[in-house]
């Protein structure tokens, strides 16, 4: 008896092609199988977060609470504070991840502006999220704001579409448009 690797079902050797017959158990289909296309249940299981969601450093998920993590300016990558305390212990008071030394307060807008005109999807969005907040000496302006994270969202930055969905969802700074906001 053989295990098919996509219905996993236990059949008998008759039941899987000369091909299929030669393959390792965990990629073997049944006839059924190969003639309905199905995948393997190895393709169809996968990650529950995508691999972005990860800190760069440590590989471990990063925590969903944002507090809990530090979007560096210089690379424009989210690390997680367990990382950035790690590295602080070995003495690294620079970025734990490019190794830049952390730039000054007014400096962190021009490197950030920099990484923007490289088209940096990231920088794109955190400078959305400065002039939606108003900060680093920037003047609030939502319609900048929003400009940037239609920018970010198209370059695939999920937190972009969020803030997109929350601005037109509450309507303070913006029309209020529940269409867009489902978007």
């Amino acid at each position: 008896m053989k295990i098919c690797g996509a219905c996993v079902r236990e059949l008998p050797d008759g039941s899987y092609s000369e091909e299929q017959r030669a393959r390792r158990q965990s990629i073997r289909r049944c006839e059924e199988c190969v003639a309905a296309g199905n995948q393997l249940v190895l393709m169809k299981k996968g990650r529950t977060r995508p691999e972005a969601d990860d800190c760069p450093i440590c590989q471990l998920p990063l925590p969903l609470d944002m507090r809990q993590t530090d979007l560096k300016a210089c690379c424009m990558k989210r690390v997680c504070k367990g990382c950035v305390l790690a590295a602080y212990k070995r003495g690294i008071k620079d970025c734990p991840f490019c190794r830049t030394t952390m730039p000054e307060k007014s400096q962190v807008l021009a490197m950030v502006r920099k990484r923007v005109d490289a088209g940096d999807p990231m920088a794109i969005y955190d400078l959305g999220t400065k002039y939606d907040f108003g900060e680093y000496g920037l003047v609030k302006d939502v319609t900048r704001a929003v400009e940037l994270y239609e920018r970010a969202a198209e370059l695939g930055v999920k937190d972009a579409y969020y803030n997109l969905g929350a601005l037109y969802d509450n309507g303070a700074d913006v029309e209020k448009d529940m269409a867009k906001a489902f978007r």
